[in-house]
C-alpha cells in the first residue's frame, strides 16, 4: 500500500473519501451562448456566458448534479490526472443543464479510458426521457437535444475485476497534469 500512496494522491473535491452527493448543482444557460469546460489537470470548470466574464467553479463536484463515489486521482508518476471510482464498486456522476431558452445548437465532447476489463457508460438525453447507455459518448445522437431547454448528462464506471487495483480501470477525463486539454466540453447556442 505504501507504493500507491506515494503514486497516487486522491480527492474528492475537498478533503475526505468519495464524493458523495445529490444536490440541485444544475449549470444554467441564461444567455444565448454556453461553455462549460471542465481540467482535471486543474480541477475546476470555467463557464462563459454569452460575453460575459469568465467563471471558475473548483472541483469536480462542484457542478455535478449527482455523484457517487467518484474521485479525482493523480498520479504523480505518469504525471497525469481523472476521475476515477473510488473503490472496486460502481460510481455514477451525473450533470444536468437547463436553459431559458430551446437548444438551436450543441456540441459536447465527454473522453474517458479503460483499462483491462474497465467498463465506461455514457447518457445524454432530455431530462424528461429514460436514459439510454453508450460505450462511446460519439455514439450519442446529439441531434435529439435540439429545442429542448434541459437535458442530463450522465457516465457509470464499473469493473468486471475483483482485483484491489480495479478501481483505476475506469477513466473519465485523463489528461497529463500540465497539459491544456478540456477533456469535458459543453457548447450551446440557444
Amino acid at each position: 500500500k505504501q507504493w500507491y500512496q506515494r503514486r497516487v494522491a486522491i480527492t474528492a473535491g475537498g478533503e475526505g473519501g468519495a464524493a458523495q452527493h445529490a444536490s440541485s448543482n444544475v449549470i444554467q444557460c441564461e444567455g444565448a451562448r454556453l461553455v462549460v469546460k471542465y481540467s482535471p489537470a486543474e480541477d475546476k470548470y470555467t463557464v462563459l456566458q454569452d460575453s460575459g466574464p469568465e467563471q471558475v467553479h473548483g472541483s469536480f463536484a462542484s457542478l455535478a448534479y449527482r455523484c457517487q463515489d467518484v474521485v479525482r486521482k493523480v498520479e504523480y508518476d505518469w504525471n497525469m490526472a481523472y476521475l476515477a471510482r473510488a473503490h472496486s464498486g460502481p460510481a455514477y456522476i451525473e450533470w444536468r443543464v437547463e436553459c431559458k431558452n430551446p437548444i438551436k445548437s450543441v456540441e459536447i465532447s465527454m473522453l474517458h479510458k479503460t483499462f483491462h476489463n474497465g467498463e465506461v457508460m455514457w447518457s445524454c438525453g432530455p431530462s424528461d426521457q429514460p436514459e439510454q447507455c453508450h460505450a462511446q459518448f460519439s455514439d450519442i445522437d446529439l441531434s435529439t437535444l435540439v429545442g429542448q431547454t434541459s437535458f442530463k448528462i450522465s457516465a457509470k464506471l464499473s469493473s468486471s475485476g475483483a482485483a484491489d487495483n480495479s478501481w483505476q480501470h475506469s477513466q473519465l477525463f485523463r489528461t497529463e497534469l500540465n497539459g491544456q486539454e478540456h477533456p469535458f466540453s459543453i457548447k450551446l447556442e440557444v
